[in-house]
């Protein structure tokens, strides 16, 4: 097994925005309301407002290391991956994004990824001082226009989430105890919500098992993923219910972590996102997107974090793979 300092475990820890829609973060930070990407179909611009106001950007014209096949759970669509390194006199851009759109409108597309900023650095690269944001942006999510969101019925929703797992050992794993160790998860989020309640609640790994699988952070972790399945199977992450706004953005700062072996003493956590202006034909968004993220601690000593993003298709959306813009769209 391979371990990692709890320096850059805590370092690596993201803050969450979205564009046009939003999360809180797990140390407070707002909302963040704003797009940060444009897409062609071909071409993708992904961009972040940094705290002093200035726009950083990277596009795959000019800025791309690395590019790889992407998976989506979105019918219909394609996906592809694209890692970005860009180095200015005043700082380096360091991102990932995972675009899914549908070849035949990219105008409907969707955009998860993170983007880490080092102001005045050039590589080799430290994290003290860097800024980092996890981001889901898309047409779909831009709520300039409020979606219309059903008034009654429920609607079930499931899909990948994915992000940062770090772990410290406590007693109980022997001559482990006092370890670190940080990788990336993979699991499967459900999602119930009730129009008529405008609530949503949902799991991650209630569905499945979290799993390590790279998909994002090899550019900072490596490329030998560790063996870290033990640890982090059987976690479930309980999302309290959330209240729907209008604007179909939701947040709420509860998430109760369980394990059927491990005694879990304290576990908080934040989740919220924002339901997709894209229907399915029951007229129920199409999907939902957003951020997840908590600390707990267990009996012997042990601590940890799981912090990530997420995607939950709506079953009947995932079933026949046709969507409709609501009346209200230029679309």
């Amino acid at each position: 097994m391979k371990y990692i300092p709890v320096l850059l475990v805590m370092s690596l820890l993201l803050t969450a925005c979205m564009g046009s829609g939003g999360s809180g973060s797990a140390d407070g930070v707002p909302i963040m309301l704003e797009r940060n990407t444009e897409f062609d179909g071909e071409s993708l611009r992904f961009f972040v407002t940094l705290p002093d106001g200035n726009v950083a950007s990277v596009n795959t014209t000019d800025n791309v290391i690395q590019t790889a096949p992407g998976a989506t759970p979105i019918p219909g669509h394609q996906a592809q991956a694209w890692t970005f390194l860009k180095i200015t006199d005043d700082a380096t851009s360091v991102a990932h994004a995972l675009v899914s759109w549908d070849p035949d409108d990219p105008a409907d597309y969707l955009m998860a990824g993170w983007w880490a900023e080092f102001p005045d650095q050039k590589p080799p690269l430290s994290f003290r001082g860097s800024e980092r944001y996890a981001i889901i942006d898309g047409p779909a999510l831009d709520h300039g226009v409020a979606p219309q969101l059903p008034v009654d019925g429920t609607a079930t929703y499931a899909g990948p989430a994915g992000g940062l797992y770090a772990y410290e050992a406590g007693s109980d794993w022997g001559e482990n105890e006092g370890e670190f160790v940080l990788e990336e998860y993979q699991g499967t989020i459900t999602l119930t919500a009730d129009f008529q309640d405008g609530t949503l609640k949902g799991c991650i790994g209630c569905v499945g098992d979290l799993v390590t699988q790279r998909a994002h952070f090899g550019v900072f972790l490596g490329q030998e993923v560790s063996d870290v399945q033990g640890i982090a199977k059987d976690y479930e992450l309980h999302l309290a219910t959330a209240i729907i706004r209008e604007d179909g953005m939701f947040d709420r700062d509860r998430v109760t972590l369980k394990h059927p072996d491990r005694n879990v003493t304290l576990s908080e956590g934040y989740w919220g996102g924002s339901l997709s202006s894209r229907q399915d034909t029951d007229g129920n968004p199409r999907l939902v997107a957003g951020f997840s993220g908590v600390y707990f601690e267990e009996s012997d000593g042990s601590a940890g974090e799981i912090v990530g993003s997420f995607v939950g298709v709506s079953e009947t959306f995932r079933d026949n793979g046709v969507s409709r813009f609501p009346p209200s769209s230029d679309k």
